[in-house]
């Protein structure tokens, strides 16, 4: 036992720096995904509000993974440039991936806008819920401009291993959004559902300002860079292929998971009730919080990794990633468990104001039976996540060296065959409900966590060059 033991200490021990670096990362990532659900376990005593956050927040982050097209390529960029030391070429960046955003911000908020109308019937949200999902979409959708801005300044801040400040930013914005949120829903008790979510809409939105505005402050007191129009003169067309390059595809694939994504909660929708719908909910927001940990090991892992790639000390960086996914694999077990054995009870108090509302039809299921609905979920999410920590970490891994095309191939093929398609047929066909939609989440993440090792120790990756040329373009200039 102790000889086996040995190895993965000493996995941990010779990665103490990096694991300081994802503290404030872990800690930011906890803070982001509590923002996207605090305001569904503040609403929780209100279930068909609660439920209509949640429907409204499945089309907006399926869309606001378009903000990682360039805050994702910006940081892989920068990081390999500044290990290059070639700080000329970085400065473009902030100018065009700043502008960039905001262009992709505002087209985002303009599309949501529109789709508030139409999308919640054709998603088979149920009918007293659609005007209330609208609502809160129409009340968000353009505060996503201040979110896309956010994101982008952020990647500029971790690129220059400034990672506490994302996290004070994610902090400052919980805080906001909690206080604005919990005054209209708990200050006003007699007021109209309609009211506390318009109340929770502006909580959100006033969140997102005071984001932005910190994460602007951020970058010009500890990077001081320029966000100047002038930078770009003459045009960086090379450097934009480059973001392109990289960040469409990432993109491209996180769109596509989070498509696969909103089709599952279509056929949840279809196949259960507004009870099991929000058992689910509660169920991948707390999961949530497991894979943070390969998540934010992950980013502190890209920093680091393209500084390395960017001096061509490879060895020192396929040392690295292999090292980080038994971390995140570890970590990820533990927590999985943890949360396992506490299933029982969380999930039965966040379930329980339900029984209390009469809108809401619990079809005589009882508190007993989520319980143990709850637990063998997290049976399921306790394989599902050894494969989801070692994707998070090993498709990083992959695309900071500009290996982007494999992962983006697999992820959106298995994540159509198994998350929808294996979901789907157990869902419904074999009439397995939630249980279902984790099984087939599972095998998704376990067989791209396979594919995407053996992809890491080919060494394809190796022969890669993202950053060649750009110094040629800025000398041109």
């Amino acid at each position: 036992m102790k000889a086996s033991s040995l190895p993965l200490v000493r996995v941990f021990a010779r990665n103490t720096a990096l694991i300081r670096m994802a503290v404030p990362v872990f800690l930011e990532m906890i803070l982001s995904v509590a923002m996207g659900y605090v305001n569904q376990f503040l609403l929780s005593p209100v279930p068909l509000a609660s439920n209509a956050v949640a429907q409204a927040n499945q089309i907006s982050n399926m869309f606001i993974v378009s903000f990682s097209v360039l805050s994702t390529s910006s940081l892989i960029l920068l990081t390999q440039l500044l290990g290059k030391n070639d700080t000329a070429t970085a400065k473009k960046i902030y100018s065009l991936s700043i502008y960039l955003n905001l262009v992709i911000g505002i087209v985002v908020a303009g599309i949501l806008s529109g789709l508030a109308f139409v999308v919640f019937p054709l998603m088979g949200v149920a009918e007293n819920v659609v005007p209330l999902a609208k609502l809160y979409l129409l009340i968000t959708a353009p505060s996503l401009v201040l979110q896309a801005l956010t994101n982008v300044l952020g990647s500029f801040l971790r690129a220059h291993k400034r990672l506490t400040f994302p996290t004070v930013v994610a902090f400052l914005t919980n805080i906001i959004n909690a206080v604005v949120a919990s005054i209209f829903i708990f200050g006003f008790p007699d007021q109209t559902i309609e009211f506390k979510l318009i109340g929770v809409g502006i909580a959100t939105c006033a969140s997102r300002l005071v984001g932005l505005a910190a994460s602007y402050i951020f970058f010009k007191m500890s990077i001081n860079g320029s966000l100047s129009v002038k930078n770009l003169k003459p045009f960086p067309h090379k450097l934009l292929g480059r973001l392109m390059g990289i960040g469409l595809p990432t993109a491209g694939e996180t769109l596509s998971y989070q498509a696969s994504q909103l089709v599952l909660a279509i056929i949840i929708n279809y196949a259960v009730g507004v009870l099991d719908q929000n058992l689910r909910t509660y169920i991948i927001t707390f999961t949530s919080i497991i894979y943070l940990f390969a998540q934010g090991t992950g980013v502190a892992m890209q920093v680091t990794e393209g500084t390395l790639l960017g001096k061509g000390k490879k060895d020192e960086a396929a040392r690295l990633v292999q090292d980080v996914g038994t971390m995140a694999r570890t970590v990820s077990f533990i927590m999985a468990l943890l949360i396992t054995a506490l299933a029982y009870p969380i999930f039965t108090a966040l379930m329980h104001q339900a029984y209390a509302d009469p809108s809401v039809n619990v079809d005589n299921t009882s508190l007993h039976t989520i319980g143990m609905m709850a637990i063998f979920c997290m049976l399921i999410d306790v394989v599902l996540d050894q494969g989801r920590a070692t994707n998070l970490v090993y498709v990083k891994g992959l695309e900071t060296a500009g290996d982007i095309n494999f992962p983006v191939a697999c992820s959106i093929v298995t994540s159509w065959v198994f998350t929808v398609g294996v979901s789907a047929l157990l869902c419904i066909v074999c009439g397995l409900g939630i249980y279902g939609a984790f099984i087939g989440a599972a095998l998704d993440e376990c067989v791209r966590a396979v594919l995407f090792y053996i992809r890491w120790k080919k060494g394809g990756w190796r022969n890669k060059a993202i950053t060649k040329g750009l110094g040629e373009e800025k000398s041109a200039e």
